[in-house]
C-alpha cells in the first residue's frame, strides 16, 4: 500500500493541477480530492489509529511524567485511544470539527452577503463617481484616483474589482483612454489592499482564523506596508503605461465632470442604511476583534445588513457564490489530511533546518516560498496549506520570531497573487469584468506587468519585514502556546 504521506501529496498535486489548468471547476476539483482523501483515510483508519496511539505514547514516555511535553503527547495519544476502532460517524465528526475552520467559513459567507448588498446599494459606486471629479480630465490623475479608491475599498471588500471594474471602463471611455492599463493597475492595488485588514482577502481571513490576529494587529503591522506598496504601484503603473495616456477632447472631459454620483443609487434610503451599517461593522471589528470575535461580528452584521438594507433577502442569497464555500470545505479536508499524515509538519521542520533557526532567514524564506507558490498556483490553497507549516515554524523559532513568520506568510500569499492573471481573486475578477464588458485584457500584457510588480512587491516586503524584525518586532499570535 502507498504510504499515507505519499498518497496525500500525490492527491494534492492532482487537485492543484486540475485547478491550475482549468480541467474542471475548482470547487468540483476540491470536492473530488476531499472525497478521495476521506475514503482513503477510512480504509487505513484501524491501523492508523493504533500506530498513532503507540507513536504518541512512546514519544510521551521519553519525557518526565510531570513535564508539559509528556502531558501534551499523552493528550494526543488519548484522542486516538478514545475514538472508535472502526471509521464511523464519530470519527468523521471529530475530524470535520478539527479540519474545517468554521469561523473562517462564517466570515467568508457573511462578507459575501455584505458585498452583494453593498453592490446593490450603490454606496461604493457613489464614492467612485464622486472621486472622479478630482481627476479634472487628466488620464494620469484618473489612474491615481482609481488606484487609491481600489486600495481603500479593498481593505473591507475582497471583491472590490467587481464594483470598480465597470466604473473604470466607463470613465476611460469618457476620456477616450484604453481601459486595459487602468484595469491592470487597479487589480494590483486590489492585491496590495488585501494585506491590510483581517477581512481584506481570503488569505488574511484564513490566517486570522488560525492565529486570532485582529483588526488592530493588521493595522499596526501590515497597513503601513500596504500604503508603501500603493505608492510603489502607482509609480510603476505611471511609468509602465506612460505611452498609453492620450489627451482627451474637452467635450469628453466635460461629460465626465458632469456625471452625477446619485445616478448610481437606486434607493437613497438603502444607500444611507448601508453606509451606516458599514461604519458600524468597522467599529465592531475594531472593538470585538481583539476578543477573537471577528466571526461573530461578521455574522451579526450580515444579519443586520439583510434585515435593515431593504433589499429582498432572496435576491441577496441568490447572488452569493455558494460554490466558494464548498471549495473551502473540500480544500480544508485535503489540507487536514496532509497535516494528519505529517506532511506539513515535515515541511516545517525541513524549512527550520535549512534556515538554521535564524529569524531573518526564516522570515525571508517563508515570504519568497509563499510568494512564488501563490503566484504559480493560487494564493487561497497555498495559504491554507502553509498555515500549519507557519504554525510549526513559528513554534520552533520561538515567540520573538513567531509574529514575523505569520506576517511573511500573509505578505507572500497575498502579494504573490500579483504574478499571473489567475493567481488571485482580484486578478481573476478583473479579467472576468474586462471580458464581460467586451474589453478583454491580453494575457501576456497582464503577465509582463505582474512579473514587474511581483518582484518589486516581494523586495519591498522583504526590506519592510526585516526592518520590523530588528527594530519593531511583531507580536506573536494571541493563541501562541506558552
Amino acid at each position: 500500500m502507498i504510504p499515507p504521506a505519499v498518497f496525500i501529496i500525490l492527491l494534492f498535486i492532482a487537485v492543484i493541477l486540475l485547478i491550475t489548468f482549468d480541467v474542471t471547476d475548482h470547487t468540483i476539483a476540491a470536492l473530488i480530492g476531499a472525497s478521495v482523501a476521506i475514503v482513503y483515510f477510512a480504509q487505513i483508519w484501524p491501523a492508523w489509529r493504533f500506530e498513532q496511539f503507540i507513536f504518541f505514547t512512546d514519544l510521551a514516555n521519553t519525557f518526565p511524567i510531570d513535564s508539559a511535553e509528556y502531558l501534551f503527547f499523552m493528550g494526543k495519544a488519548s484522542i486516538y485511544e478514545d475514538l472508535p476502532t472502526i471509521f464511523s460517524d464519530e470519527v468523521f465528526t471529530h475530524y470535520f470539527a478539527e479540519w474545517i475552520d468554521l469561523s473562517t467559513i462564517v466570515v467568508i459567507l457573511s462578507l459575501m452577503v455584505i458585498t452583494e448588498i453593498a453592490k446593490d446599494s450603490g454606496l461604493f459606486q457613489f464614492i467612485a463617481v464622486k472621486a472622479l471629479s478630482f481627476s479634472k480630465g487628466s488620464p494620469r490623475r484618473l489612474l491615481m484616483i482609481f488606484c487609491g479608491i481600489t486600495f481603500l475599498m479593498s481593505t473591507v471588500i475582497a471583491t472590490t474589482v467587481l464594483i470598480i471594474g465597470p466604473l473604470t471602463i466607463l470613465a476611460c471611455d469618457a476620456l477616450e483612454q484604453n481601459p486595459t492599463s487602468y484595469l491592470i493597475a487597479t487589480a494590483m492595488c486590489g492585491n496590495v489592499g488585501g494585506i491590510t485588514t483581517v477581512i481584506a482577502s481570503v488569505p488574511t481571513m484564513l490566517v486570522a482564523g488560525a492565529t486570532l490576529y485582529d483588526f488592530g494587529w493588521f493595522a499596526i503591522n501590515l497597513l503601513p506596508l500596504g500604503l508603501m506598496l500603493l505608492g510603489v504601484t502607482i509609480f510603476f503603473a505611471l511609468r509602465i503605461f506612460r505611452r498609453e495616456f492620450t489627451a482627451p477632447r474637452l467635450s469628453r472631459v466635460n461629460d465626465l465632470m458632469a456625471l452625477d454620483a446619485w445616478t448610481m443609487v437606486e434607493d437613497r434610503n438603502v444607500f444611507y442604511r448601508t453606509a451606516i451599517l458599514f461604519v458600524a461593522m468597522i467599529v465592531g471589528f475594531i472593538i470585538f476583534g481583539t476578543a477573537g470575535l471577528t466571526w461573530v461580528v461578521a455574522f451579526v452584521m450580515a444579519l443586520l445588513f439583510v434585515l435593515l438594507s431593504g433589499i429582498p433577502a432572496n435576491r441577496i442569497f441568490r447572488e452569493v457564490d455558494w460554490t466558494a464555500l464548498f471549495f473551502f470545505i473540500g480544500l480544508f479536508f485535503i489540507v487536514g489530511c496532509m497535516e494528519e499524515f505529517g506532511v506539513l509538519t515535515y515541511i516545517g521542520i525541513v524549512v527550520a533546518q535549512i534556515t538554521g533557526g535564524d529569524p531573518a532567514l526564516s522570515s525571508v524564506t517563508m515570504l519568497w516560498i509563499t510568494g512564488f507558490t501563490s503566484g504559480a498556483i493560487d494564493n487561497i490553497p497555498v495559504t491554507a496549506t502553509l498555515i500549519p507549516v507557519a504554525r510549526d515554524l513559528a513554534f520552533i523559532s520561538g515567540p520573538g520570531t513567531a509574529g514575523i513568520i505569520w506576517a511573511s506568510l500573509i505578505t507572500g500569499a497575498v502579494l504573490g497573487g500579483a504574478l499571473t492573471p489567475i493567481a488571485s481573486v482580484a486578478n481573476v475578477m478583473t479579467m472576468t469584468v474586462a471580458e464581460r464588458e467586451n474589453r478583454p485584457i491580453n494575457y501576456g500584457k497582464f503577465l509582463r506587468t505582474g512579473v514587474i510588480m511581483f518582484f518589486t512587491y516581494l523586495l519591498v516586503g522583504t526590506g519592510y519585514l526585516l526592518f520590523r524584525l530588528f527594530f519593531l518586532p511583531i507580536a506573536p499570535p494571541p493563541n501562541y502556546p506558552g
